[in-house]
């Protein structure tokens, strides 16, 4: 009896392993081909930007898994691991320009998903610029790591910096222990986890060589990076998801093959190893993966090493193998001041307060105007990004004369208004 009930646990074990595979993701219509691109999740679309040539959006509603085309980029936007926070999504560390010597772009892009807007943000500072680096977020703060200054022939960087979006404030932190590019960043609990990725042009003549064996971990607790287990298939052009934390790296591209890698290959943090997940159905590069809910979903790049051929093939992994995409709707909130009238007769400075009122997603104001004879005296720099639930203050210098102050948001026509002496009309 009891070698019957080992039995059945055995097989049991191997069915359900097996069971386990990648599955294309139910769709209705097609995304462009393309690759070198971004994929994030925003709410309840899934956006697919950028890649080689500057095409419009795809996003995928997962409410009825349709997909359908969004506003093209304001440039070509490629080698990027987009990011999104408060229902903005983040475009920073990517390149633009064509093979191989693309230049760094030098300002963020902020693309609004209930506007289908693109902004142009605030520039990165000169000196930490780079395209093909990853991209994370924790606490509300994006984090860039590593990658390439120089397109595709050299400079190659162990940089890690910190982007406070709401105070707009550049950190440099501690360098990672290796220069790499072309892989993407993951943050889970404290640990931000690097593996993956090459030194672009390091290798005369073969540019999928080059790639990097070590993994990089850097301790947010303890402000240290450290290096532990190699990747078991060194690979660059890879992208990156979580299964119940613990992350695994997907697909790529090297000199060892001319197909695009489908390894699928997961780090456990409890005994330090690399496993072994089911392989894509397609292997690819050059593309990103996003997580939700215990599933994986990766799709577009490209199906052999280099440009070609561009794909729009999507799939899913799943523990369960059942799709569950529910989440979060993104909603609009309201700018609200909190006065409509500023009255300068007894005081030549008054304080007003700017909010945020209701809905999740950040609020971008593009303009801050006010009638001549009227200051500002603690300017914002602008595009300034608002938090939702949050306030903030500005102080007004004026006179007695009437005067109107407007703040612009992106997407909306009508601007915020507030009077300065409305009962000095005449």
């Amino acid at each position: 009896m009891k070698k019957y009930l080992l039995l059945s646990i055995l097989c049991f074990s191997v069915i359900s392993l097996n069971s386990q595979s990648w599955k294309t993701l139910p769709a209705n219509g097609e995304a462009q081909e393309r690759h070198e691109n971004a994929f994030v999740q925003a709410g309840k679309r899934f956006i697919l930007i950028g890649g080689r040539g500057n095409k419009p959006i795809d996003i995928y509603e997962t409410e009825n898994q349709k997909w359908k085309k969004g506003a093209q980029p304001p440039l070509e936007i490629h080698h990027t691991q987009a990011v999104s926070l408060d229902g903005l999504v983040y475009i920073l560390g990517a390149f633009t320009g064509g093979w191989p010597d693309e230049d760094p772009i030098p300002n963020i892009y902020i693309y609004d998903p209930l506007e289908n807007l693109w902004v142009k943000g605030p520039e990165i500072p000169e000196d930490r610029r780079r395209g093909a680096a990853g991209v994370a977020i924790k606490d509300k703060k994006i984090y860039l790591i590593n990658g390439i200054t120089n397109g595709h022939t050299s400079g190659w960087v162990n940089w890690f910096d910190e982007y406070d979006v709401y105070k707009n404030k550049w950190k440099i932190l501690p360098n990672s222990p290796n220069e790499r590019d072309h892989f993407q960043a993951v943050i889970t609990g404290d640990i931000l986890f690097v593996a993956g990725g090459r030194k672009s042009g390091s290798v005369e003549g073969n540019g999928f060589a080059g790639t990097v064996k070590a993994t990089d971990i850097y301790d947010f607790n303890a402000g240290k990076w450290k290096t532990i287990s190699e990747i078991p298939t060194p690979r660059g052009g890879t992208a990156v998801g979580l299964l119940d934390n613990k992350p695994v790296i997907l697909g790529g591209e090297s000199d060892a093959q001319e197909k695009a890698h489908n390894e699928a290959e997961i780090f456990n943090f409890a005994d330090g190893k690399w496993d072994s997940l089911p392989p894509l159905k397609q292997g690819r590069h050059g593309t990103q993966a996003i997580t939700i809910n215990k599933q994986i979903i990766i799709g577009a790049g490209s199906g052999n090493r280099g440009g070609g051929p561009e794909l729009n093939s999507f799939e899913v992994f799943a523990k369960d193998n059942s799709l569950n995409f529910s989440t979060d709707a993104i909603l609009a909130g309201e700018l609200k001041a909190s006065q409509d009238n500023l009255d300068f007769s007894k005081q030549e400075i008054k304080s007003l307060r700017i909010s945020h009122k209701g809905g999740n997603q950040a609020i971008i104001i593009t303009e801050i105007n006010i009638s001549d004879n009227f200051s500002i005296v603690n300017n914002k720099s602008l595009p300034f990004i608002l938090a939702p639930r949050s306030e903030f203050e500005l102080k007004i210098k004026g006179n007695q004369n009437p005067g109107e102050l407007f703040i612009k948001r992106a997407g909306k026509k009508e601007d915020l208004k507030v009077s300065l002496n409305k009962n000095n009309e005449k």
